[in-house]
């Protein structure tokens, strides 16, 4: 089966991104799971929608509590990773026939970019999600995963869900 995903991660308290996240939902799912120091969001309708502008624009909203990034992968093949700071992108990978091509970052985090441009997408995640100090099991998930992962066996206690 072919996989896409898409994962937030912001370097901020739980309760902090709780009640920022709480207000927007869009009226959709969206799962935070704490990774001190980090908090990852799932959001089900940026996911269904796969709009790199719209993951954006939430991604930069998000950077106001901390430090934020975002990972998608689509069907495996196209890749996304953002990283934004203080309301701002600071960093960008953008690689595949979907999503086109793009590289910029600061020069301390060059290498790591070019580097990632040149493996496999969920490679380049797990790369990436190490470099900034996030497990790289939480970037590669999506909300569809733990939806799933909710049905079949139960999430443990806590990861929040808010609609």
């Amino acid at each position: 089966m072919v996989r896409s995903f898409l994962s937030f991660h912001v370097k901020a308290p739980l309760e902090e991104v709780a009640a920022w996240a709480g207000g927007r939902t869009q009226g959709a799912g969206v799962y935070l799971v704490p990774d001190p120091p980090w908090v990852s969001l799932y959001h089900e309708a940026l996911e269904a929608e796969e709009d790199p502008e719209a993951i954006r624009a939430f991604l930069k909203a998000l950077s106001g509590l901390g430090p934020a990034l975002a990972f998608m992968v689509l069907n495996e093949e196209d890749l996304l990773f953002l990283l934004a700071e203080g309301g701002e992108v600071v960093a960008e990978l953008r690689r595949g026939p979907e999503l086109g091509e793009a590289l910029s970052a600061p020069e301390a985090l060059l290498p790591l970019l070019e580097e990632a441009r040149r493996i496999p997408p969920t490679g380049a995640v797990q790369a990436l999600a190490a470099r900034f100090g996030l497990h790289p099991d939480h970037a590669l998930l999506g909300f569809g995963d733990l939806l799933e992962a909710e049905e079949e066996e139960g999430l443990p206690e806590e990861v929040v869900y808010l609609e």
